[in-house]
Parts: structure tokens; C-alpha cells; sequence
């Protein structure tokens, strides 16, 4: 696993990630700006089956205006995520912290498919439940600290 990640961070892309005083930065905040958008469209959606909020709006209808919102997110920050690996692999892959969220993200990835597929019918809608809502949301926060402190890992 040294090997590779030493590999990797001797990419030119790697480099270029490295030396370029601007450029985490810039990632950094794209990919904070596609988390802001991901969580609260998915936080939305919790607590639409919470009840805490759209009560007048069905679901299917919340997930149809907010989740295609989730995907593009995934995908920025998917993209932003990789290039903050490359810029600095050992630093992302080695720590406890970044591998506990990326479970966590799997997870609440599944939570996310399964309560869209509840809500369009594709399986059984009791699955879209409260507990799954609220899971989903405490979820996400431990995502975000966790992402947080990756800054701060070993």
C-alpha cells in the first residue's frame, strides 16, 4: 500500500495539486459547497418523513424535486474527493477518520436509494420510516465531522 500511494503522489496531476498555491483551496470549497447542497437536499427529504417539515407535500414528490439534486452533488463531490486523495494519498487513505466516512457514506448512500425507491413504489414504502429518516440525518452529521477531521487524523 506505501508503494502505491508513494506512486501517487509523485503523479504530475499529484504534484501540480501539491504546488499550485490555489488549487486545494479551491477543491476544498467546491467540495464543501457540493456537500451543503447534497446534505440539505437529503436533510429535506428526512424531514419531510420526519414530519418536521413539507408536511403538505407527498413524498414522492419531495424526493423527485430534491434528490436529482443528491446525484449531481454525489458526482462533484466524487470528482473534488478523488482529486483531494491524489493531492495528497497517504494523508487520505491512512486515516481512521476518512475511512470511517467513507463507510458512512456507502451507508447513507443505501439509506438515500432505499427511501427514494419507497417513495416511487419501487419497494415497499414502510421502508421510508422515521427511525431510517432520522438515522439518515445523524448519519450525515457524523459525515461531516468526520470529514472535518481528516485535517486532524494521524
Amino acid at each position: 500500500m506505501n508503494t502505491f500511494l508513494t506512486a501517487v503522489g509523485q503523479t504530475p496531476l499529484s504534484q501540480t495539486l501539491q504546488t499550485v498555491a490555489w488549487m486545494i483551496p479551491f477543491i476544498q470549497s467546491v467540495h464543501i459547497l457540493a456537500l451543503a447542497m447534497v446534505f440539505t437536499s437529503a436533510a429535506v427529504v428526512d424531514l419531510r418523513i420526519l414530519g418536521v417539515a413539507g408536511r403538505g407535500q407527498p413524498l414522492q414528490l419531495m424526493t423527485a424535486r430534491f434528490l436529482p439534486w443528491v446525484a449531481w452533488g454525489v458526482g462533484v463531490l466524487l470528482a473534488t474527493g478523488l482529486l483531494l486523495m491524489i493531492a495528497e494519498p497517504r494523508r487520505a487513505i491512512l486515516n481512521p477518520y476518512f475511512q470511517i466516512k467513507m463507510a458512512g457514506l456507502v451507508l447513507v448512500g443505501a439509506m438515500t436509494w432505499t427511501i427514494s425507491a419507497a417513495a416511487s413504489g419501487r419497494i415497499a414504502p414502510g421502508i421510508a420510516s422515521k427511525p431510517v429518516a432520522a438515522l439518515s440525518l445523524a448519519l450525515w452529521v457524523v459525515i461531516i465531522a468526520l470529514g472535518r477531521w481528516i485535517a486532524y487524523g494521524p
